[in-house]
């Protein structure tokens, strides 16, 4: 509480007594959360309460990767708005991106000219002005009013303070843990995960799919004549081409599906709720994603193409533990390697 007697001192010549009250039980509320989706959520949800925003849509906003600006929490609007709304990415010439990259408060009536799915979020319930509050660097704050009021200048000055003194700390510390966790289980190169998350984490999903009855299916994938295209061309090519078949298979694959480099140059997919066929079908598309993709010299490959070759394996159809599965998948991608490459293969059961 030493901390929130710091914050009090700073703001107690500037809101009333009944707001310090508001703050400190938003500032309890905020803090239990761990993640900053979720504290950016429970913001949000504190400000409905209060008497000056109860008749406000409230979004939030956070910076991603390469300066995008993503909607990472809403409220004030039902379900099926929030869905179409909720993850979206902000166009570049929006308000809301104008208010982030200006760093400044931002007070728009034009709503109605708002373009993007934005504009059909706040056209639905009929907001008639939007509020846009940049927090520190990493995000914004939007409070869109249902009526014709004005926001007054204490309810401008509470805003500030709020997001100054109870949203910033909690969402700096929650971002610093958030981009440290992060780092540990990415791998440098390719930006999607490593082995040590993948081992993880296939033992999760796979306890997790014993319980619900449903299967899970991995692709373990390895790419063709690596060596010889290291040797050729160096080692920062071959880095451009492992970091390039990363992003071809994370791009080909669904949100929720594991993309993860297992080691040098081999990958694995992990499909969730995916049965053996679905798990073939995927990997195919894998492997025709990358061969049509031009690389550096890829001419001078011992099959003038730079391939990716694939084995299939499907729990609890050909293995009834984490261990099994990769073994597995593993046979299946050896047998592509040694029946000519650029194949997909899948595992099947001896009788």
């Amino acid at each position: 509480m030493l901390w929130f007697e710091s914050v009090l001192n700073r703001i107690v010549l500037n809101i009333n007594q009944e707001d310090i009250a508001f703050f400190f039980a938003s500032s309890i509320e905020i803090n239990k959360e761990k993640r900053s989706k979720l504290k950016a959520q429970k913001s949000l949800e504190c400000l409905s309460h209060h008497r000056s925003f109860s008749n406000c849509v409230l979004e939030f906003f956070l910076k991603g990767r390469k300066d995008s600006v993503r909607c990472v929490a809403i409220d004030g609007v039902e379900k099926n708005l929030k869905d179409l709304y909720y993850g979206r990415k902000v166009d570049k010439d929006s308000s809301v991106y104008e208010a982030f990259s200006a760093n400044k408060v931002q007070f728009k009536t034009n709503i109605d000219k708002e373009r993007g799915r934005r504009g059909e979020l706040l056209r639905k319930p009929k907001a008639k002005s939007s509020l846009l509050m940049p927090i520190a660097n990493f995000g914004v704050l939007a409070l869109d009013r249902l009526d014709s009021k004005k926001f007054t200048d204490y309810e401008i000055k509470l805003l500030k303070n709020f997001c100054e003194e109870i949203i910033k700390p909690s969402l700096e510390l929650a971002l610093d843990n958030e981009k440290n966790f992060n780092a540990a289980i990415r791998d440098q190169l390719t930006g999607i995960y490593n082995h040590g998350y993948f081992m993880l984490q296939i033992e999760r999903e796979l306890s997790n799919a014993k319980r619900g009855s449903y299967p899970v299916s991995l692709i373990m994938i390895d790419v063709d004549y690596f060596k010889h295209y290291n040797d050729l061309n160096g080692h920062l090519k071959g880095d451009k081409v492992l970091a390039e078949v990363g992003r071809i298979l994370k791009y080909n694959t669904r949100k929720g599906d594991m993309v993860a480099r297992y080691g040098g140059e081999e990958f694995a997919v992990l499909l969730f709720n995916a049965e053996l066929k679905i798990a073939e079908q995927k990997a195919d598309k894998l492997r025709t994603a990358v061969s049509q993709l031009n690389f550096f010299n890829e001419k001078m490959q011992p099959n003038n193409d730079l391939t990716i070759s694939l084995g299939v394996a499907s729990f609890p159809f050909n293995a009834e533990c984490a261990k099994d599965l990769i073994e597995r998948a593993d046979k299946a991608l050896y047998l592509s390697k040694k029946n000519g490459k650029n194949r997909v293969t899948v595992y099947e059961n001896k009788v």
